[in-house]
């Protein structure tokens, strides 16, 4: 990971800088967007730099059907602008939901299923030839159905993880530029203009130019969520968001009465998705005395089926051996994440032993 290296300029002037030369260098500018604070901006970036060069945006947002009625409304005031080509997909898609293990994906947008609501008269409904049916695997497809030298840029930042940042700056995609990937064997490019920006950069943006943005944000923050790390848009039901259950039916009482209508383990999860032991290895149940006894037992008293506990163990058996990995294991184990959507840290216990030794010499 290399070193960081300050500019003479702000990092709202550098990002305008980027978009106005990806305008210079690409006819096809793609924005995908997710309703969040980050993509909102970078979405009223590329449009400013549209308007003042008379160019057009296309705008791709892919509808999970599970989101935030605030995520709706802030997607359809994106997509309606004169300057804006729309992207918006409600099509059949199989997503993970971490809060049932009799129904673990929510067959979204299937025909013939009660839907949380209506689709959106701009969107796309249906296509007429294979794709994948999966969230990620849907962006690869996607981004391949389009032009050549198409720049797609995307609202990531470096600040946010170290894997955004490792995934922002590791390889230089186009051109010698470090925020840029290659993508489709070359033939297009991903781009990430405000990765240097941190989160209270990308607000200051929103706030000074009054842009719209997502209500949720407003609620999460009345709710006392802290917006550096819990104030998170995103899908209600995979493993990485699901505790925003808890807090939905004080923030959207209505979208919790259809996701809970739609999908099954979901009101189980708005009463215990923060509990110990239920969704999370937090910390080992009473009596219980060693994470490698619980991963094992949670191997066979959990409702899985056959095909999935054994996907478990022959996952496990090539792991490493140690309570660290067990617990982590057991996580896996509670949020049935038989797809290994959350992976294993395998270099926890090792790194923690490393960081001892070098305190140990210090002190």
């Amino acid at each position: 990971m290399g070193r960081k290296l300050y500019l003479d300029i702000d990092v709202l002037t550098a990002a305008r800088q980027r978009i106005s030369w990806l305008f210079d260098e690409f006819e096809n500018v793609f924005v995908s967007v997710s309703s969040g604070k980050d993509s909102t901006a970078l979405y009223n970036l590329a449009k400013e730099e549209a308007i003042k060069r008379g160019r057009m945006i296309h705008v791709f947002f892919l509808d999970q059907e599970a989101e935030y009625q605030g995520t709706v409304d802030q997607i359809r005031l994106m997509m309606d602008h004169p300057n804006v080509i729309p992207h918006w997909y409600q099509v059949p898609l199989y997503m993970t939901n971490a809060t049932s293990f009799q129904q673990d994906q929510l067959y979204a947008w299937g025909p013939g299923e009660e839907w949380m609501r209506e689709k959106e008269d701009i969107a796309i409904k249906e296509i007429n030839e294979k794709y994948p049916p999966r969230f990620y695997k849907f962006f690869d497809w996607f981004e391949k159905q389009q032009p050549e030298h198409t720049a797609f840029l995307v609202g990531l930042r470096g600040d946010e993880s170290l894997n955004r940042h490792r995934a922002v700056s590791k390889n230089a995609g186009y051109k010698d530029i470090a925020w840029s990937t290659a993508i489709n064997k070359g033939k297009s490019f991903k781009f990430y203009p405000i990765y240097d920006w941190g989160i209270g950069d990308v607000w200051k943006y929103i706030y000074d130019n009054g842009f719209p943005y997502n209500s949720i944000y407003d609620k999460m923050y009345t709710n006392n969520c802290n917006y550096y790390n819990t104030m998170r848009v995103s899908n209600l039901i995979h493993e990485k968001s699901f505790k925003c259950l808890t807090d939905l039916q004080v923030l959207e009482p209505d979208t919790y009465e259809k996701v809970v209508k739609r999908i099954r383990g979901t009101h189980c999860a708005a009463i215990y998705a923060k509990e110990k032991h239920i969704y999370h290895a937090d910390e080992l149940p009473e009596k219980v005395t060693s994470w490698k006894n619980y991963r094992d037992y949670l191997l066979e008293t959990t409702p899985l089926t056959e095909e999935k506990r054994d996907r478990f163990k022959k996952r496990f058996d090539k792991q490493k051996k140690n309570e660290d990995v067990y617990k982590q294991q057991c996580t896996q184990i509670l949020k049935n994440d038989w797809e290994n959507n959350i992976s294993v840290d395998q270099t926890k216990e090792a790194k923690r032993a490393k960081l001892l030794e070098k305190w140990k010499a210090i002190l």
